[in-house]
């Protein structure tokens, strides 16, 4: 495929800050592809630079693409050529995967067909849906989960996830005074509950078939010796412990990085010691070499996935292939600074995820809604 022209723009993601939209022109028509970016960030992500600096590099690497290209791993192999360190920190990762994103929905456009198509993937996962949230002076665990245990479909499960999330804000409007059916950059519910009380509302509303999450984001926790709570100062083997004692109370399903970035040991302690899926996040970054770090040491069981963590679409691939080939479970995850752009939907189908995570409110439905119309055309 050779391309007639390629440009960028600036756009604004759901936090009203700008990111990078890339545009793609072929004898087929035009693809547009723009870039999430997270608010907590493991720093073993991708470098990202601002627009007003892509914009100068831009027009120095654009000629580059425009070579007859014959599948998505070229592009990308063009892509670690130009900028030959191991994070992108000369051209921008989002600059990157802009270009590569982009591409991959262009190719499916020759083809002609879906992205997930194009992929070659044809699963349907099972949803994690975030239903209320920390941060800034709230709960101190960042994120309160809800997932099926199993899926008949996946409009069926968003159809309970909804009816769960409304009734959890009518709850915390009668239990928590401040509560004022506020919403973080997630769209979840933001209540000043203690963390112990939110997870008992949940374990008495969720139903059989769905089970509870937690995304800890513990090393926005982490002081370099200890982890911080607003009211428990915890030592690693505390932190250990206390994880422990909350999957075992509340029969936890999920756990997303309950330890630092850098603490492959206690990550494999839990997960050796746990009934339920430790998810590496931070740990892991979509990163091939650290995600083989933690096999090393069976550190996790499940791995989330954010392309924009990495870069392109064949490194996130080739992280998705190694974590599937040694078991793991895959979770395609959104960001909190996220776009209009639906094409995560496709990338979790594509890739066979076993789950995506996207929210369940607001702007999220972006998400949710081409996911309904992926599973209708596959069914």
């Amino acid at each position: 495929m050779r391309i007639e022209d390629i440009k960028i723009r600036k756009i604004f993601a759901t936090n009203s800050k700008p990111t990078l939209e890339v545009e793609i022109k072929t004898k087929k028509g035009k693809v547009y592809s723009s870039v999430p970016f997270g608010t907590s960030k493991s720093k073993y992500e991708i470098v990202y630079k601002d627009f007003e600096e892509i914009s100068e590099i831009f027009p120095r690497i654009k000629r580059y693409f425009f070579e007859d290209f014959r599948d998505i791993r070229e592009v990308d192999r063009m892509l670690h050529s130009i900028d030959t360190s191991d994070n992108f920190k000369k051209i921008g990762g989002n600059l990157a995967l802009g270009i590569s994103l982009a591409f991959l929905k262009a190719f499916s456009l020759e083809e002609g067909v879906p992205v997930y198509k194009y992929l070659g993937g044809n699963t349907i996962p099972k949803p994690v849906c975030n239903v209320a949230g920390g941060w800034k002076g709230q709960s101190d665990i960042q994120e309160f989960l809800i997932l099926p245990l199993h899926q008949d479909s996946f409009v069926k499960s968003i159809d309970e996830i909804s009816d769960l999330y409304l009734k959890l804000g009518e709850i915390f409007s009668k239990k928590d005074p401040t509560f004022k059916f506020s919403k973080n950059l997630e769209s979840a519910w933001v209540t000043s509950l203690p963390a112990e009380e939110i997870l008992k509302i949940l374990t008495n509303i969720k139903g059989e078939n769905f089970v509870i999450g937690l995304d800890i984001a513990a090393s926005s926790l982490w002081n370099g010796e200890k982890y911080v709570y607003k009211d428990k100062i915890l030592s690693t083997m505390q932190q250990i412990e206390y994880v422990s004692s909350l999957i075992r109370e509340f029969k936890l399903f999920y756990v997303e990085d309950p330890f630092h970035q850098d603490d492959f040991v206690s990550f494999s302690v839990l997960t050796k010691n746990s009934k339920c899926l430790i998810v590496g996040d931070d740990l892991y970054a979509t990163n091939l070499r650290r995600l083989k770090s933690g096999l090393d040491i069976s550190a996790t069981n499940a791995v989330l996935v954010k392309p924009n963590q990495i870069g392109t679409v064949t490194d996130t691939i080739d992280f998705v292939k190694e974590a599937k080939k040694n078991r793991l479970k895959v979770v395609v995850s959104h960001r909190s600074g996220e776009t209009d752009d639906n094409l995560l939907s496709h990338l979790a189908v594509g890739l066979d995820a076993d789950y995506i995570k996207l929210g369940i409110s607001g702007e999220r439905v972006v998400k949710i809604n081409e996911m309904i119309r992926i599973e209708e055309e596959l069914s």
